[in-house]
């Protein structure tokens, strides 16, 4: 994996490797292969793309299994859990796990924008709802409101550029619900504090901010196995804006009831 490459394109090469097999698979099942066919099923991964490649699999796997089975939507959230943990176990295996700089309270990165899958802000919503008082919610409820504006208003770009704190902040910039983070966000890590503080205050003669491309690639790898699951077991797997989407699902109790019976929940909100 060249150094060059970010993230994103070294996950949507395995991407299109995914897509690839699984046609592949879909044409060859029940076909008898022929004497002496010795042919590959797939191309050929090696290394760390492999682990990537199974991680993507395996979440598109843990989904599948939970929605084929008509698992009560209380256990949504372990589904999520499951993927979750995936893509944390995958990220650690990188060769920059012992160099990620990120701590609590380091908040530099949590000012974008940010998109999840169904399955993602259902957990987050049942994290929020087990932990906050009513009142609590309902203030934090409020705040969602002004960055969905904006995010609906404001090309992306521009959205991101204006370094817009994220509604689920708290006051000493920790992520209110970190153990349920977006794979976006888990997947974004930094190897240097400094040159992301850098980045963040636009300090002249900056540097690039490094980053684990193979952490990225990982969290992007599960969170499309996460929606390739759920569009398999047809429910609707399409990534919206975080703030649009909590703001629907916590004003929508039934929201994870009615998703899971293949309802339109997130009809409206940004994509």
């Amino acid at each position: 994996m060249a150094n060059s490459e970010t993230g994103g394109v070294v996950a949507a090469r395995l991407v299109l490797i995914m897509s690839a097999r699984r046609e592949r698979q879909k044409r060859e099942r029940g076909r008898r292969p022929a004497p002496g066919d010795n042919r590959s099923p797939s191309p050929a991964l090696s290394g760390l793309q492999q682990v990537l490649y199974d991680a993507g699999r395996a979440a598109e796997h843990i989904v599948t299994t939970f929605l084929s089975r008509a698992a009560p939507a209380a256990e949504l959230t372990e589904m999520t859990a499951q993927a979750h943990r995936l893509a944390l176990h995958t990220i650690q295996q990188s060769p920059l796990a012992a160099r990620h700089a990120c701590r609590p309270g380091c908040a530099f990165c949590c000012h974008t924008a940010v998109t999840v899958a169904p399955p993602e802000v259902f957990a987050i919503a049942h994290y929020l709802r087990d932990r906050l008082s009513a009142d609590a919610l309902g203030e934090l409820r409020a705040r969602l409101d002004p960055n969905a504006e904006l995010a609906a208003a404001l090309p992306r770009a521009d959205y991101i550029a204006r370094l817009i704190p994220c509604a689920l902040l708290t006051t000493d910039g920790n992520c209110r619900v970190h153990p349920v983070r977006p794979l976006a966000c888990a997947g974004f890590l930094s190897t240097s504090q400094e040159k992301c503080a850098a980045e963040f205050t636009r300090a002249p003669n900056r540097d690039l901010v490094p980053t684990d491309k193979f952490g990225a690639a990982a969290a992007l790898c599960v969170a499309v196995g996460l929606r390739d699951g759920c569009r398999a077991a047809q429910r609707d797997g399409n990534s919206y804006e975080l703030h649009h989407a909590l703001r629907r699902v916590l004003d929508t109790p039934d929201a994870p009831e009615r998703w899971a019976r293949g309802e339109n929940v997130f009809a409206g909100c940004l994509t």
